[in-house]
């Protein structure tokens, strides 16, 4: 017989009964950890016996705090569980979990005086709006500003790479800049591309003459906490420019698909933050980028249009890697402009008043303008991949593009009107836990069935896969297993696109509805 019978406990063979497990904040303590201590009285194997109980090691022991022990947990017993067992007994003065404490960091409310009119970064009704119709950014910041290591590439009209407020981001080429003038330092091809290139003139210079760039630039990474203008959603990171468009804000696809080239060899993260027409080439660009690792950030577009119904081209190209934005304001309504589709664009942001820096002729280096288009959304869901790949540089594009769906909040403006419902928070996205999102991406709203029609859908928990999928199609309770293995239909495996191949023979026009097993149902239009 064990010493603890003698103490009012159990015997081995007869474990104290448990209640329910003890409510657990995961956000605020360590997974898997627990401390415990017991009475002074409580044996080593008494002890030993109410951890093995729980699966529990002991990880350390406090000599100033005596029979005080942080315990790690067997993978099967939740934290709240093994707190319950514990306090069963009759030996044990208390049990905890292990609690996160942070560090009152006011240091990280930037110092950068236009900061406070930013309301897409933390809205407290400074502009008249709803506050928390925000991305969290303060809270992000608790957890990471960023990383210089991280480079974001903005596909745009060049960026003013000697604006105060960007200069020490946008010098990506460090062979280019310390190099010798006139020679190809690094030997990708481009001379002197210090900053980036001029893919619509063809050189290696950059330099915004319209002000668009250098606008979305600063709200993915405009420095943080210099004292100076405003703070992107990366205080730290590395700005890639690539000027595909001219000062009249006209790109051509030749000079977007040599950006996209450009990136690939960088290694960057970012899109074309412009509509930039459908063509195969740009598709197979992009496709090409998602091969290199790239996440492809799209704006959803400006005419207030239903993207299921009128496709918007680069957001509206079917690829895994595509991530396509509307645009939201200061009540966290979709932006009057902002074009919209429960089925082709992915989730909002802020897009509406954004504040950042700006081009101008007659003021350059130093100018800072508010503009509004879901060009000025797209940045903050770039810059916040940025932010996410900073926090744990294993991540791929998969993980970042399903967190960036499954961190965000939910919004009536955005239900029915994007795929997730969601308006992106940069908090939400680097603390998801048990986050699950499923949302049909096709077909949309009509299609042709004269060849084989493609069913897809989210299917993701936080960073993750969320498992096995199916759709019911009526008329002909035709039911499709969706898969995420990178054959047939599906593009890339382990992704948490789930996708099949539906085959009407013969082709049969009308209205099906798809259902899938996660209670998700959309309608299409069949014609032949």
């Amino acid at each position: 017989m064990l010493a603890l019978a003698t103490m009012g406990a159990a015997p081995a063979s007869m474990a104290a009964p448990v209640g329910p497990a003890v409510p657990v904040n995961e956000q605020w303590t360590v997974p898997g950890q627990v401390l415990v201590r017991f009475a002074s009285s409580a044996s080593a194997s008494a002890i030993a016996q109410a951890n093995a109980s729980v699966g529990g090691r002991v990880m350390k022991s406090y000599r100033f705090l005596p029979q005080l022990q942080l315990i790690r947990l067997s993978s099967s017993v939740s934290v709240g569980a093994a707190i319950a067992r514990y306090q069963a007994r009759s030996d044990v003065l208390y049990a905890q979990p292990n609690f996160i404490y942070k560090i009152d960091r006011t240091d990280l409310t930037p110092n950068d005086p236009l900061y406070p009119s930013m309301y897409n970064l933390n809205n407290t009704g400074q502009t008249g709006g709803t506050p928390d119709s925000d991305v969290d950014a303060p809270e992000a910041w608790d957890l990471t500003t960023g990383s210089n290591s991280i480079a974001v590439g903005d596909i745009d009209t060049g960026i003013d790479y000697i604006h105060e407020d960007l200069k020490a981001h946008a010098k990506p080429n460090t062979a280019e800049c310390n190099g010798v003038p006139g020679v190809d330092d690094d030997g990708n091809g481009y001379i002197d591309d210090c900053h980036g290139i001029d893919a619509i003139n063809g050189d290696t210079d950059p330099m915004d003459d319209n002000g668009h760039g250098t606008h979305t630039a600063g709200t993915m990474g405009a420095v943080g906490n210099n004292g100076k203008g405003v703070v992107g959603i990366n205080w730290n990171v590395t700005i890639i420019a690539c000027k595909s468009h001219d000062s009249m804000g006209n790109g051509t696809t030749a000079a977007i698909i040599e950006c996209m080239q450009y990136m690939a060899t960088n290694n960057s993260y970012g899109g074309c933050p412009e509509a930039c027409g459908f063509d195969k080439a740009t598709r197979d660009a992009i496709a090409s980028n998602g091969a290199h690792g790239i996440l492809f950030v799209a704006a959803a577009g400006n005419a207030n249009a239903n993207n299921d119904a009128t496709p918007n081209y680069p957001s509206n190209y079917f690829l895994p890697n595509v991530l396509a934005v509307a645009a939201t304001d200061h009540n966290d309504a979709k932006s009057g402009f902002s074009s919209y589709g429960l089925r082709s664009v992915d989730l909002g942001a802020p897009g509406s008043s954004i504040r950042s820096t700006y081009w101008l002729s007659s003021n350059p280096d130093n100018f800072y303008a508010y503009l509004s288009g879901t060009s000025m959304a797209t940045p903050h869901v770039t810059g916040l991949a940025a932010l996410i790949k900073a926090q744990d540089p294993s991540r791929d594009w998969r993980a970042i593009r399903n967190l960036i769906l499954a961190g965000g909040d939910p919004k009536p403006s955005m239900d029915g009107k994007t795929a997730t419902g969601r308006r992106a928070n940069a908090y939400g996205s680097l603390t998801c836990s048990g986050q699950k999102v499923s949302a049909p991406i096709a077909p949309l709203a009509s299609v042709s069935g004269l060849k084989p029609v493609i069913v897809a859908a989210y299917n993701i928990n936080c960073a993750n896969p969320a498992g096995k999928l199916s759709v019911t199609i009526t008329p002909g309770n035709v039911v499709l297993r969706l898969r995420d293995g990178g054959r047939g239909a599906d593009q890339v495996a382990g992704d948490g696109t789930y996708t099949a191949k539906w085959k009407l023979n013969p082709c049969s026009p009308g209205t099906y509805t798809f259902t899938f097993s996660n209670g998700k149902s959309i309608t299409s239009t069949v014609t032949c």
